[in-house]
């Protein structure tokens, strides 16, 4: 697991202070009366105190903590037979067809196999899908240590490939490089971001892993290298040259590391060419023009292929090799069944599989091969009199009647909460735990992670007091670094429960413990409790 670090606080000089429970927004960016519009909101829901405070720190009072109610259990009778449902099973050591995962196994009896030379490979050895099944047993479950404490909400927190990075990127338009090589998180570099506005939005680390890119409320991406030397070498790509101003919410580099690719506002992706130092190409991701392009992914190691979802609950699959001008739309392929906004797409990173996490309140698993009929875009009709970032979750969303007609998902996942902002979900890592997992953040301050397998929730983590917006789970050992709009960055770990000791304890006769004892096991059971 490694040495656990000693929390880093901050107290820096910080920009002009906005009301801080807006979403990916910038106001200066709204005209005059849709802003007017949004302060009404802004105020009918948090009170004027909110915005007139000198405090930076958001309230926490907005933030509902209780989990969702979900009826239905989860219906995996799609995703029993496909190929990632064997897949992961296969990774994780089980046997892959199409039964639900048994996890009643005897590692005392796997290591006395190992000894004796019984199993696959040679007297001790263990093959690496054994290992998957091991690591799985100590999935992260507990909030280990606050690693930072700062004065604005926390946007991202992503690791490199490799896991030897950690960057976190908060309100305050800095960037924090953290060395996490050895299991100890020590700041190496504080770079002040440039053409912010209003935040930062994402961040993707380049292939190489020399360069990390960021977005922001701005029509420039800009891409930095990941040392702990200097911040001024800061390369600048212009996304959107006819000069509007736009928001990059989503940017990727592509696997060759060549091309930048950011979806933005008014329905549109923007795909830059590092090696001509030029926009090469501006897709149009809804006819109507006016759906925000939220999330953006390549699924592998194919530059070509990616896909991309907005807040109409579409996602279309694009293909770069495909593209000529003249058309409206270039996709070539559109996945139906979010009945509302994505928010986040995370790949399997296997070219063929991927997830999206929805305003809908929904996880859903894809397949690039399984799309929908084209006719099908027009039946998707976003509850539009609510507003993720004020409102409560309609209740139609929990628990839905019946799926969208021409839904073309694998599997849904329903648990965690998505308000407020742009909320992530991920896979597991692949290494550590074959892709087991999923884990989302969630707008109750906890961190969800979901069994892939069975679609039911496997651990909640509490440890924030408002929504968790982004989280990351190390490559290699299982700890996730999850950053909140509390303004805290906290470090999860796995740890032993606690309760069956305590009630191994409970059973000794307390008139034969000494004095010493019975007080130590009296304040143990109250700070327990």
């Amino acid at each position: 697991m490694g040495n656990h670090p000693s929390s880093v606080m901050e107290d820096d000089d910080l920009f002009g202070y906005a009301p801080s429970d807006i979403s990916d927004s910038d106001d200066n960016f709204r005209t005059d009366e849709s802003f007017i519009h949004y302060l009404r909101r802004y105020v009918s829901f948090h009170g004027i105190s909110s915005i007139i405070t000198s405090n930076p720190v958001p309230s926490y009072s907005s933030t509902n903590k209780k989990m969702p109610f979900i009826r239905k259990r989860p219906d995996l009778s799609t995703f029993k037979d496909t190929e990632l449902y064997r897949e992961i099973k296969r990774n994780c050591d089980m046997v892959a067809d199409n039964s639900l995962p048994d996890d009643r196994w005897s590692l005392e009896k796997l290591i006395r196999e190992r000894e004796n030379g019984l199993g696959r490979k040679p007297a001790g050895q263990l093959h690496t899908n054994t290992y998957r099944q091991i690591s799985n047993l100590y999935i992260p479950n507990h909030k280990s240590q606050r690693l930072m404490s700062l004065n604005r909400q926390v946007y991202v927190a992503k690791f490199n490939k490799i896991g030897s990075r950690l960057v976190i990127a908060s309100q305050d338009h800095f960037i924090r490089v953290f060395d996490s090589s050895k299991g100890t998180y020590h700041r190496i570099n504080k770079i002040q971001a440039q053409e912010v506005h209003w935040c930062i939005v994402d961040l993707d680390f380049s292939p190489c892993g020399e360069y990390f890119v960021y977005s922001t409320w701005s029509d420039y991406v800009f891409t930095v290298p990941l040392h702990d030397r200097g911040n001024d070498e800061f390369h600048w790509h212009h996304m959107n040259p006819e000069g509007i101003r736009t928001c990059i919410f989503s940017v990727r580099f592509s696997p060759c590391g060549n091309f930048l690719v950011g979806g933005s506002n008014e329905a549109s992706i923007h795909m830059y060419d590092r090696t001509v130092g030029r926009r090469v190409a501006k897709l149009t991701t809804d006819t109507n023009g006016y759906n925000d392009t939220n999330a953006i992914s390549f699924l592998g190691d194919d530059p070509n292929i990616f896909v991309s979802g907005c807040e109409s609950g579409v996602i279309k699959l694009w293909d770069k090799r495909c593209f000529t001008s003249g058309k409206p739309d270039l996709s070539v392929g559109l996945f139906v069944g979010h009945l509302d906004g994505i928010t986040y797409i995370d790949p399997a990173n296997d070219n063929r599989h991927f997830l999206t996490n929805s305003k809908d309140q929904s996880i859903k698993l894809w397949d690039i091969r399984r799309t929908s009929p084209r006719e099908k875009e027009s039946v998707v009709k976003v509850i539009n009199s609510w507003d993720y970032r004020f409102d409560r979750v309609p209740a139609e969303f929990y628990n839905p009647t019946e799926n969208l007609d021409g839904d073309s998902s694998i599997m849904t996942y329903r648990g965690h909460r998505v308000a407020k902002t742009l909320i992530r979900a991920k896979f597991s890592p692949k290494e550590t735990t074959g892709q087991r997992y999923i884990y989302s953040g969630c707008g109750t301050g906890r961190i969800i992670i979901y069994d892939v397998l069975t679609g039911c929730i496997k651990q909640t983590v509490d440890g924030h007091k408002d929504l968790v917006r982004d989280l990351d789970w190390h490559p290699v050992r299982n700890e996730i670094i999850s950053s909140s709009w509390d303004s805290h960055v906290n470090l999860v770990v796995f740890r032993r429960n606690e309760l069956k000791r305590r009630q191994s304890m409970s059973s000794e006769d307390p008139s034969k413990l000494r004095r010493s004892r019975r007080l130590a096991q009296k304040r143990a059971y109250e700070n327990y409790e």
